[in-house]
């Protein structure tokens, strides 16, 4: 059978692939998705994508996904990093090995170590920085085969690798067969806004016509009729039927070779062709089908039960019928399509029989677990003694890098092969429960608890049970449970049961009450297991909520915060890296700065040594809030910047769609104090057009009040109640109504302008009450300062009153607002001498916080007294945005482009584009001369 290089009637796609080159050489990454059924040329277009690519320069990895190879977690990113690493031998194969390909591998060899999703998120982005330093010297091609049949892992990376590819140097090719159903990452991977879709046609009878010719002679048109109704112009399968009537020595220029042609077929074809072939060649194809593409010839030969002496002659006939390509160190099938006729070809139990012999000849090599249990999975019940223990090793490789789907499957075969093991069935349902089969984790997880008594199942089976059942019934599963726990109130097991009530009573509106008391009895822990930490934690976030004292809030978050051991205890968990955050926030808005501050830059530091952009915004998220009460309202823009830029909206995940929330809320926040209303509008329009339908959570609720802030500085008093009153009923409906972040404020300045002072004048003596029972300076200032507002006859009185608290805080913006409103009403009141210093102090704090609107109005009102303030000069460093003069900070350190992307989680290409808009502000020409100009 002839294969010639034919690339017919695809002239639109490669222009389109050369133009995705071409965009990539420019560092402007790109998506090409080639979609169609078997047979239809996407190889061959990947083929001639990868020529192109080398014509260019680009440096090129390559896989091709496999459906036995779906099962081993992360076959396809190894294929790319392995293929770049085995052609080459010793000094160079070293040096290949400390650069990106080694770090990848290590990245992969470490990611069994935790199965968790937090580790699953570190190795994607370990992995993305692989891919960033391959492309950093020449552009990167990554293309990948049968994409459909890539394992989960390797296809969550492409995903993020797709979401972040966008100013980096790299073209990514997949080509794909049809998606049964549009979802998982192959359709996210689709769906991409980077990518673009080719979807290749069947050829013409044109084209076929010419496909013909091309063996030496012009068909009959008779003959090109049958072979494109045989083939429905599916370019393999017509050159298969070509091949096949060259074998028969069947002239194309006759008409009566088209009767011939109708009678073939594709699977005639095979068959026919593998009935010419000697029995050891048949048996050899049979077996490297079933062990998959570039298999190892003499493994293949063994489970084949074809001898060494036989092997070379039998692979050289299945090379001569264009089975197998023409590979001195691999058995590959010439197509995918041939190798599934072989498998048809073999029936159930042949196949069966082959994948047990693979399984046995794999274990007598000590081979990867995942491998082996690969053909266990399709092997009869007792093939390996050791059948548990290689399915557990490999369950426990694939949960660690997020497919619980395949791991569950292994552990159900594994359970069949020993159903009394209760710690088995345990894994199972933990197993089912990662993938949201919560009914059969709930059964699993029960019978294992049964069998097995552990808090830790009872408490894992109620979490399934409530998203089964409802949390009340989990609730009630859990109050029984405890019940039968001995009787001492700080026994570990009845510990971790109470830590999981009370996380499923915290989150429900209807057991907020029931769930402070359960709480408050653990008032007096001292926070040294995980479990209690977690109990003070969930107490420290409800005593926020309900308006506890302060004092006693910020105690309680200290002692489950433990000098860093409870985010040592969450990093192995986003979901307990939320905990972690709200007890850190809780702490935060008890004016707990200090300790707040030490907790946050030891975990900045890990997350920098070895986390994720997730817990990268995570760490950012409570440092956001902090410094926004301080008053550094650069670092806060800096920071609300750095996590929009390492959580992309295109990931849907809870978390992430919270982190962005707070990120905008206060990013709005910050472009209100710079004078930039539309820039707080748009900011907080983009998320609403990325989020969409989100589901409602504290975060996106607290998003109300920066937009009754727009309204307000817009002039529309109208829509900035409303916004205001949406936030109270949200939050009134989930029992909570902190000070911080309060919706009466705007909703105060609104009812005023609104002309509606009585209303006005309760909300603000409420947020008075409120920021008083709380009693914290920094709550208890500003609160003051929105009373003083509504009651004109008590504003100088108040607003006296309102700099003294902030006097002894350390909320600057807060206590410049305080000035300025101060000075502002001194002047109206006549007493022009005395309004002058709170009003140069006041300027003097917003012009150090970064408050350009504050400073304005403050300017405005010391000229209307005929002072002449100094003018802000906003050239130079002044120019710089929050993050250019962070970028700037970073680089004055001597850090390169890479250092500081790695630190603030963006690509070197970010890096780079701000560096050359800090030059071209600053007026000079390098780094060189970068400490004079921020000096």
């Amino acid at each position: 059978m002839s294969r010639e290089d034919h690339t017919l009637e695809r002239d639109r796609e490669l222009e389109r692939i050369a133009v995705a080159l071409d965009s990539a050489t420019r560092g402007e990454g790109r998506i090409v998705v080639i979609e169609g059924t078997a047979g239809i040329g996407k190889t061959r277009l990947v083929g001639t994508c990868r020529a192109m690519a080398k014509q260019r320069g680009f440096g090129r990895l390559q896989a091709i996904g496999d459906a036995l190879e779906s099962a081993m977690p992360w076959g396809v990113v190894r294929q790319m990093v392995e293929r770049s690493v085995t052609r080459y031998q010793g000094e160079v194969r070293e040096a290949i090995l400390a650069g990106p390909s080694g770090a990848a591998l290590a990245a992969l060899d470490g990611a069994a170590a935790d199965p968790s999703e937090a580790e699953l998120a570190r190795t994607l982005h370990a992995l993305w920085w692989v891919a960033v330093d391959l492309s950093a010297t020449r552009p990167l091609l990554i293309t990948v085969d049968d994409t459909h049949w890539s394992d989960l892992p390797s296809l969550q990376f492409l995903v993020y690798l797709s979401r972040r590819i966008s100013d980096l140097p790299i073209a990514l090719v997949v080509a794909t067969r049809p998606p049964a159903e549009n979802s998982g990452p192959l359709a996210q991977l689709s769906d991409s806004r980077h990518a673009e879709r080719m979807l290749p046609r069947p050829l013409t009878r044109e084209a076929l016509s010419e496909l013909a010719a091309s063996r030496g002679v012009r068909p009959a048109a008779d003959v090109v009729t049958a072979l494109y109704d045989a083939s429905g112009g599916n370019p393999f399968l017509a050159t298969v039927l070509l091949d096949e009537l060259e074998t028969l020595e069947l002239p194309l220029d006759h008409a009566a070779t088209a009767v011939r042609i109708g009678g073939l077929g594709p699977s005639t074809v095979f068959r026919a062709a593998l009935g010419r072939l000697p029995a050891d060649a048949v048996r050899l194809a049979g077996a490297a089908a079933v062990l998959g593409p570039g298999g190892d010839p003499w493994l293949t030969g063994a489970v084949a039960d074809v001898g060494v002496a036989d092997l070379p002659p039998a692979v050289e006939a299945l090379v001569a019928a264009h089975v197998l390509a023409d590979d001195a160190e691999h058995l590959r099938f010439l197509h995918p399509v041939v190798r599934e006729a072989v498998l048809a070809d073999l029936g159930p139990m042949s196949r069966a029989a082959l994948h047990a012999r693979a399984a046995t000849e794999l274990s007598a090599g000590r081979a990867p677990a995942d491998r082996i249990a690969a053909h266990l999975m399709h092997a009869p019940r007792g093939t390996l003694p050791d059948a548990v223990d290689v399915l557990r090793h490999a369950a426990a490789a694939l949960l660690a890098a997020g497919d619980g789907a395949t791991a569950a499957t292994h552990l159900e075969r594994a359970v069949s092969e020993c159903p009394d093991d209760a710690g088995l069935r345990a894994e199972w349902g933990r197993a089912l429960l990662r993938t949201g089969n919560a009914r059969e984790a709930r059964n699993q997880l029960r019978a294992a608890a049964a069998g097995l008594p552990d808090a830790e199942l009872v408490a894992a089976a109620a979490s399934a049970t409530a998203i089964v059942d409802g949390p009340q019934v989990a609730i009630e599963e859990l109050t029984q449970a405890i019940a039968a726990r001995p009787a001492g109130a700080r026994e570990a097991g009845r510990m971790h049961l109470e830590a999981r009530l009370a996380v499923i009573r915290s989150f429900l509106p209807e057991q907020r009450k029931v769930a402070s008391a359960h709480l408050r009895g653990y008032a007096t822990l001292p926070g040294i297991t995980p479990d209690e930490r977690t109990l003070l934690g969930l107490l420290a976030q409800m005593g926020r909520y309900e308006v506890w004292p302060a004092e006693e809030v910020a105690a309680t978050a200290r002692r489950a915060l433990a000098g860093g051991a409870y985010f040592d205890d969450a990093t192995g968990s986003i979901d307990a890296m939320v905990a972690w955050l709200v007890a850190l926030v809780a702490l935060i808005a008890a004016d707990g700065f200090d300790d707040a501050r030490r907790e946050i830059d030891r975990a900045k530091q890990r997350v920098r040594l070895h986390g994720s952009p997730v817990e990268f915004a995570m760490v950012c998220n409570p440092a956001i809030i902090m410094h926004w009460q301080l008053g550094n309202l650069a670092f806060v823009e800096a920071e609300a910047e750095g996590v929009l830029a390492a959580v992309s909206e295109e990931d849907p995940v809870a978390q992430v769609i919270a982190l962005r929330a707070t990120a905008t809320h206060f990013g709005a926040y910050c472009a209100l104090e710079r004078g930039d209303v539309d820039g707080a509008a748009t900011l907080l329009a983009r998320f609403d057009a990325e989020h969409s339908d989100v589901p409602r959570m504290l975060p996106t609720i607290w998003l109300h009040e920066p937009r009754a802030s727009v309204a307000l500085a817009r002039g529309n008093p109208e829509l900035a109640r409303a916004e205001a009153f949406e936030q109270r009923d949200q939050l009134h409906a989930i029992g909570v109504d902190p000070p911080t972040m309060s919706w009466r404020s705007p909703a105060v300045q609104a009812l005023l302008l609104l002309g509606e002072q009585r209303e006005a004048r309760t909300l603000a003596g409420e947020l008075v009450a409120v920021a008083r029972k709380w009693n914290t300076p920094t709550d208890v200032g500003p609160a003051l300062r929105v009373l003083a507002h509504a009651e004109p006859d008590g504003r100088l009185a108040l607003l006296t009153e309102a700099v003294a608290v902030l006097e002894t805080s350390r909320a600057r913006l807060h206590l410049a607002r305080a000035l300025v409103d101060l000075g502002e009403a001194l002047r109206v009141a006549g007493r022009r001498s005395e309004a002058r210093d709170p009003l140069h102090r006041g300027i003097d704090l917003a012009t150090e916080c970064g408050s350009i609107a504050l400073r304005t109005r403050a300017v405005a009102a010391l000229e209307s007294l005929g002072d002449r303030p100094r003018k802000l000069m906003f050239a130079g460093v002044q120019a710089l945005t929050a993050s250019e003069r962070r970028v700037a900070d970073l680089a004055l350190t001597g850090r390169a482009n890479r250092e500081i992307a790695h630190e603030l989680f963006v690509t070197p290409k970010t890096v780079e584009n701000h560096l050359g808009r800090i030059y071209t502000k600053l007026g000079i020409n390098g780094r060189r001369e970068l400490a004079r100009a921020l000096s």
